[in-house]
């Protein structure tokens, strides 16, 4: 096992990673996947050292003593002492397991799984074909071309989701939820939301089941085929576009859900 003690910028280079771990405080964390040699680069750093592990094929980064500020750090300010801006290259099909605090976190062009997971930080994911676990409590999550399995859940953050395939799992309290479907065969897209609004957008040629509600908010959809029903305390759209070989669900408590379909470069829905 080789380990570094990085206390200002600072390159390194491995022959080989397979599996990433990222802990930081504050700052900035960009994973990009490739086929160039993998690499470390620290650009910025501030507060303690960054201590960087590779044993075999799995890479960590992170802080010797316990990288959570913890109740005492949030109250006296200490995890503002910490600052890390952090960018590496790996393999494709390197795992990567992200943990950040008040940091913002950008993933791209990866097949393998990946963790993704901050307090207050923005989470961008582009080009992934892997599964995808995206958590943040106020900041945005912004997903564009992930393939693989996709699940994001925020407190008060906004998810916007564009471009995606295979299963969707969206969840937020207050925030708002923007998805927008290519024509890829989607197989499951499940959305939820307590207060904010929920807006979806599909091709005209979809193959879905479709139940959309919201116990006080309104439902609107841009395709015939869908029907509403009104019942005293829940208001809902359902039907089948397509062959329904697929599932999209969207409910929310007060917030609204709108259903709209895209359309072609002419103006004309598709």
């Amino acid at each position: 096992m080789a380990t570094w003690k990085i206390d200002q910028p600072q390159k390194l280079t491995f022959e080989r990673v397979r599996r990433l771990r990222v802990r930081t405080v504050r700052g900035s964390v960009s994973v990009v996947g490739g086929d160039e040699q993998p690499t470390l680069e620290v650009s910025e750093l501030e507060g303690p050292p960054l201590q960087v592990r590779h044993d075999g094929d799995q890479l960590e980064v992170g802080y010797e003593q316990p990288w959570w500020p913890g109740p005492l750090g949030w109250l006296t300010g200490r995890q503002r002492r910490h600052l890390a801006v952090v960018s590496l290259a790996v393999p494709r099909d390197c795992e990567v397991d992200l943990e950040v605090v008040s940091s913002s976190l950008m993933v791209s062009g990866l097949r393998a799984p990946v963790r993704a997971k901050t307090i207050s930080g923005e989470i961008t994911l582009a080009g992934c074909a892997g599964q995808v676990e995206a958590e943040t409590v106020s900041g945005v999550v912004l997903a564009h071309g992930v393939a693989g399995d996709l699940w994001a859940n925020t407190v008060s953050g906004d998810l916007t989701l564009v471009e995606g395939g295979g299963t969707v799992a969206a969840k937020t309290v207050s925030g708002t939820i923007v998805l927008d479907l290519d024509a890829a065969p989607v197989s499951d897209v499940r959305l939820t939301s307590v207060s904010g609004d929920v807006t979806i957008r599909l091709p005209q040629a979809s193959d879905l089941q479709v139940q959309l509600q919201s116990t006080s908010g309104q439902v609107a959809s841009a395709f015939d085929e869908l029907h509403r029903e009104g019942r005293p305390a829940l208001r809902t759209v359902r039907g089948r576009l397509g062959t329904g070989s697929g599932r999209l669900r969207a409910s929310t408590t007060s917030g609204h859900v709108a259903l709209l379909r895209r359309e072609d470069e002419d103006g004309e829905p598709r």
